[in-house]
């Protein structure tokens, strides 16, 4: 069994035994991971929020138990008697042409709240960007203060612009997520998860 169909089956039997689904992928992957969670969704569950541990990525969802989710299920069950997982290419977690956006929108659901679990952190990461940078620029001191000053100045400045790409990059996808209103099998009820208010 290939590594791929061996996480739809794993999936599968959470879906079939358990009310809460849990996905894990070691490497980080949203793709991955909200192409399992689409057909999971099928299966009349909700998507129900993402966090990151380290490199992993982790998404919860939790079964629906409103009536158009039951019928999906029923649906979905049909197909996969047929040999695929609803919505996928069969053997793989390559969505078909028709389901690829609400794919995409569960990808990009995924990525804004693993930047909404960081956020917190990011007043640290700043500390020891600063401290960093401080710690170059003395230690090229012996060569001579231009060159650490300019050191110093340069690597606070890439530290800068990766804060400030995040920060660009989780208001983008704020943007999409509100733009396409709720979806994703049900709306997000975690406090944590909403997200930020239009700015004017």
């Amino acid at each position: 069994m290939k590594k791929t169909e061996r996480r739809i089956a794993a999936m599968l039997r959470q879906v079939a035994t358990r009310d809460v689904v849990v996905l894990d992928d070691p490497g980080g992957s949203p793709r991955r991971l909200a192409a399992l969670a689409y057909v999971a969704v099928q299966y009349g569950f909700r998507y129900d929020g993402a966090d990151r541990l380290g490199q992993a990525l982790r998404v919860r969802l939790v079964r629906d138990p409103r009536p158009e989710a039951r019928e999906r299920g029923t649906a979905a069950l049909g197909r996969l008697a047929a040999g695929r997982a609803p919505g996928m290419r069969p053997g793989t977690l390559r969505p078909l042409p028709d389901v690829a956006p609400a794919v995409d929108l569960l990808k990009a659901r995924i990525e804004f709240d693993a930047l909404d679990d960081d956020g917190p952190d990011w007043r640290r990461t700043a500390v020891l960007m600063s401290a960093s940078a401080a710690l170059m620029a003395l230690l090229l001191i012996p060569v001579g203060w231009r060159a650490s000053l300019a050191a110093g100045a340069a690597m606070t400045s890439v530290c800068t612009l990766l804060l400030c790409l995040e920060v660009v990059r989780r208001d983008r996808l704020a943007r999409r997520l509100r733009s396409t209103g709720p979806a994703l099998g049900g709306p997000v009820r975690r406090a944590r998860r909403t997200l930020p208010k239009k700015r004017h």
